[in-house]
């Protein structure tokens, strides 16, 4: 054996599991790309430039229900529709589609002629995108690995939502102090339309498409999801986090400028603190072990996460900008431990055949975050915003405890299991 192929082979062994096939190595390069411009641009430049417009948390309410609403509305829809046809073409159109209204909202921008109204059009038009677009993405990624490696796959692509959540802020709020709101909403339409390119081009594992009647489909997901307690309950935690746990997101603007008396740069810099914990969380999940205590992990990071919400607030309330960064790293590690954990076990056991619908369903769930930043935004604008993140984070807190006391099952959880080994018939 050659050097060369010992120190390949010892070097290979760093590398997880699901980066070892092309295709998803391509897919990973690719959502890197696209979800960088995507958290520019929805977590932070729309809400600045609506802040910026108004002056009003109310209004950052109304931008959170403008890309909410449809892809609640159609998430379903999309999930039929990435399991009956080519989810790659799904979204490289939904991708092109954002971008292209990214790019006149960007010119409405640089005319000076951009308005409230433009802006809720604009997120409303990527809300529709997205019902089309997350479902698909969800049913992708397994196609390109074996489900051995999905749990691997699964928190490599989680790796790029939190691991971007360093990088996009702060480099949205460094784009805008130096540059221009536009010029922060071009980069994100240009990452939009290599994304769309990249997914045109993949090479997929075959599977059979769904087929019969859109509605028969979605009432089957339905069914499906009610018969697995794993998954109703992992499903009923991303619906109470979106709806009550990211909400201080979006709130930011008003966070930044009232509570801790920051600019845009600095406000990233605290919101990239929550992603750095995020990868800390996303590799802990990567590298469980089978036999994993997984549902004890989802559980006790939904806590964890909810309780280091009410210490921001409280480092809100305070004025307290290092304080406030610190707890958002811890928050991060544990925001990945419950989020990244269910949706590994939904990914690692749903059936190829129905994976779209159920990952569509998923997706509706987590589409309430814009609802939930919406509620936020509207509590904010009469008692504050770090009482609306306070809020939100008992809401996390509350549930999370009670499905620990009272579902035993989940608790018990620890994920697929391999199958048992054939024992040989005696002769």
């Amino acid at each position: 054996m050659s050097v060369q192929t010992t120190l390949a082979g010892g070097f290979s062994r760093f590398v997880p599991s699901s980066m070892r096939y092309g295709q998803f190595r391509y897919y990973w390069l690719a959502l890197l790309t696209g979800v960088t411009g995507h958290q520019m641009l929805f977590q932070f430049t729309l809400g600045w430039l609506m802040f910026q417009l108004t002056g009003d948390e109310g209004y950052l309410g109304w931008l959170g229900l403008a890309v909410a609403l449809p892809a609640l509305a159609l998430n379903l829809v999309g999930g039929v529709l990435a399991d009956r046809l080519e989810p790659k073409v799904l979204v490289a159109s939904a991708q092109s589609l954002s971008a292209t209204v990214v790019v006149g909202l960007a010119i409405l921008v640089m005319m000076d002629r951009v308005e409230p109204w433009h802006i809720l059009v604009a997120a409303f038009i990527a809300g529709v995108g997205q019902a089309f677009d997350q479902p698909s993405r969800a049913s992708i990624f397994p196609r390109l690995v074996e489900r051995e490696h999905i749990v691997n796959a699964v928190a490599m692509e989680s790796v790029v939502w939190n691991g971007v959540r360093i990088l996009a802020p702060a480099l949205a709020g460094m784009v805008i102090a130096r540059l221009s709101i536009e010029a922060s909403m071009l980069i994100s339409a240009a990452s939009f339309y290599v994304l769309a390119a990249v997914m045109s081009l993949l090479r997929l594992r075959d599977r059979a498409p769904a087929t019969g009647r859109v509605m028969q489909q979605i009432g089957e997901s339905f069914r499906y999801v009610g018969s697995h307690p794993i998954f109703l309950f992992v499903m009923l935690m991303t619906f109470c986090n979106s709806l009550f746990g990211i909400s201080y997101i979006l709130l930011m603007p008003s966070l930044a400028e009232k509570s801790f008396m920051v600019g845009a740069e600095r406000v990233g810099w605290m919101l990239g603190a929550a992603g750095a914990g995020a990868i800390i969380g996303n590799w802990v999940i990567g590298s469980l072990r089978l036999n994993s205590p997984r549902g004890l992990i989802i559980l006790f990071g939904a806590m964890l996460y909810g309780i280091c919400l009410m210490l921001f607030a409280v480092a809100a309330w305070q004025g307290l900008y290092w304080v406030g960064m610190g707890i958002l790293f811890v928050g991060g590690i544990n925001f990945s431990l419950y989020l990244v954990g269910g949706l590994s076990a939904l990914q690692e056991l749903v059936p190829d055949n129905i994976r779209g619908r159920v990952m569509g369903l998923y997706g509706a769930t987590w589409s309430l975050g814009p609802l939930g930043m919406a509620q936020a935004g509207f509590v904010a604008r009469y008692l504050g915003a770090p009482f609306a993140v306070a809020v939100g984070a008992v809401v996390v807190f509350l549930v999370a405890f009670l499905i620990f006391v009272f579902r035993s099952d989940l608790r018990r959880f620890r994920g697929r299991q391999p199958e048992p080994a054939a024992v040989p018939a005696k002769a």
